[in-house]
């Protein structure tokens, strides 16, 4: 079994924290990090969330970073199918913006962290509400525990190349082990990579546009193992949606007899376009992607299961208003995602020289999905310019809607799931010479509605056959952790202590608890224990 190489790990992210601290400062007329923080500065630099790295030269702080781990003790039955009711994680990362001189600007990041479950089954694959099909463990009783390990390393450039062009680039690289400790055993093993390169140009003194391209890699190579009784017979779904599908006997051929890769690659653009001035900052996002992939190595000797296909519109957009004692930011998301899996018809064969060829013979569509969502959040923060706030409060709202049409010729299930969500926050900082005290609430009410399955057939059925399976357990554990009506609430301790003009330490402490007004679930809360603790420099 495979995890990240920890040692290696520990080189790279003390070499790269030894760079980010090395970085001198020279920001006189500037504010410092001790008058600022992290999350606040994000959240006021409008581009903050686009796939277009130009625009990092917009930024105005000189210099932030900060280095910080966190630990999380999760407990409750009111989780997702794949989810724990007993686990804990932590994660330690560092990022940082800074501004090389007036033509460069840099910002990068590195992050690890590891998290281990207990009674745990379900899907082999990292995020499987998004995945083409997934491979689920059909009993129960087989749950145990499961760990995943992450690390990731990013960086972005912004380079203006005069007072109206600039270019930037991005490189995002995560690996990630996922892996069950009983049997039957699954391990998988995620690469993500990304990459923008893009390019603005401000066609007046209020107007910029700019463009990207974006190119994605994820392959999550899985593999399943038996280290205990080998006379037992454990069973996957084979699930195409909706927890349909067909079932699949390990040790037999099929998608669980090889160590086989999910492989996806995106290609997209994106377009922006920025409106500012000297108070008012409106930035507009528009991204197209789209998406191809293959479950199966691709080669001609080794089965491909099935390849898969999907594009994606999204729209981001951020308003910032400046005042002089008041910031107002204004939000938007909106995406819309659809996705078809095609299952390959083939024949394997082995010629004279013993060597396997695979013959396809067509395919046909299992899998046909859509998801469509959108999230709107106004925030306010109070006090002096871009020094840190006395208050930062807000309120958001957003809906999530997912169908899903699940094919085994003639027969298939349809189901769709709605979901809208609101919440209200407010953070209080209190400044006491160096030390900075702070209190932080979160309330959230969500609730949900749709048609869990709707079964049928596109014609006649003879008496001979074959029924798809559908594991009803994780259906209705699913549907009904969406359409249950959900009262979510935070609250965090904070404490921050100035040591130099350019370094302080801080901790946080955080709660919250969740409870769900109406389900079926054995149980209808989850609680979550938190700390944090860091230095920003």
């Amino acid at each position: 079994m495979y995890f990240v190489n920890t040692d290696n790990l520990l080189m790279a992210m003390a070499t790269g924290m030894m760079i980010l601290v090395a970085i001198p400062v020279n920001a006189d007329n500037h504010p410092t990090v001790a008058d600022t923080d992290y999350n606040e500065t994000v959240l006021k630099f409008h581009a903050s969330q686009s796939e277009n790295a130009s625009f990092l030269t917009d930024m105005e702080c000189p210099k932030l970073s900060y280095l910080e781990l966190n630990a999380h003790i999760r407990k409750g039955d009111m989780v997702n199918y794949y989810q724990s009711d007993d686990s804990k994680d932590f994660e330690i990362k560092t990022k940082s913006f800074y501004r090389f001189n007036e033509r460069l600007m840099l910002s990068g990041s590195i992050l690890y962290g590891a998290a281990k479950g207990k009674n745990m089954s379900g899907p082999c694959f990292i995020n499987p509400e998004y995945t083409p099909f997934d491979i689920v463990e059909m009993d129960e009783s087989n749950a145990g525990a499961k760990r995943r390990e992450w690390y990731s390393l990013g960086g972005k450039v912004g380079y203006s190349l005069d007072s109206r062009i600039s270019l930037g680039a991005s490189l995002e690289y995560a690996v990630e082990n996922y892996a069950k400790f009983k049997d039957l055993r699954h391990q998988n093993s995620m690469m993500d990579l990304n990459l923008s390169l893009g390019g603005k140009y401000k066609i007046t003194d209020n107007v910029t546009f700019g463009s990207a391209y974006i190119y994605r890699r994820n392959i999550q190579r899985v593999s399943f193992k038996i280290y205990g009784n080998t006379d037992r017979q454990y069973t996957s779904l084979i699930s195409f949606g909706g927890f349909y599908g067909r079932s699949e006997l390990f040790g037999e051929s099929g998608y669980t007899s090889n160590s086989l890769p999910l492989f996806t690659q995106t290609n997209g653009g994106t377009l922006q376009l920025l409106w500012e001035t000297s108070e008012v900052k409106w930035f507009n996002e528009l991204g197209y992607y789209k998406d191809k992939g293959r479950f199966g190595t691709g080669s001609s000797t080794s089965i491909t299961y099935s390849n898969h296909n999907s594009t994606k519109l999204e729209y981001r957009s951020k308003l910032i208003v400046e005042r002089p004692r008041l910031f107002h930011v204004m939000e938007l998301n909106v995406f819309s995602k659809s996705l078809e899996n095609n299952e390959n018809s083939y024949k394997e064969s082995t010629d004279a020289n013993g060597v396997s060829q695979i013959v396809y013979y067509g395919s046909n569509k299992v899998g046909d999905k859509r998801w469509e969502g959108a999230d709107i959040t106004y925030s306010f923060l109070s006090g002096n310019g871009l020094k840190r706030s006395d208050w930062f409060a807000g309120i958001g709202a957003g809906y999530y809607s997912r169908l899903i049409t699940a094919s085994q010729y003639p027969f298939y299930r349809k189901q769709d799931i709605n979901t809208v969500h609101a919440n209200l926050f407010v953070t209080k900082n209190w400044f006491k010479r160096k030390n900075i005290y702070t209190l932080s609430f979160k309330g959230g009410y969500s609730k949900g509605w749709g048609n869990m399955n709707n079964d049928g057939t596109y014609a006649t059925v003879s008496e001979n056959q074959k029924v798809p399976v559908s594991l009803d357990n994780f259906l209705v554990h699913e549907y009904d952790y969406y359409v249950a009506s959900q009262i979510k609430s935070f609250v965090s301790l904070g404490y921050e202590r100035g040591i130099t003009r350019n370094l302080s330490l801080y901790m946080n402490v955080d709660f919250t608890y969740l409870i769900a007004m109406n389900t079926s679930l054995k149980g209808n809360e989850h609680i979550v224990y938190a700390i944090s603790a860091g230095v920003k420099f």
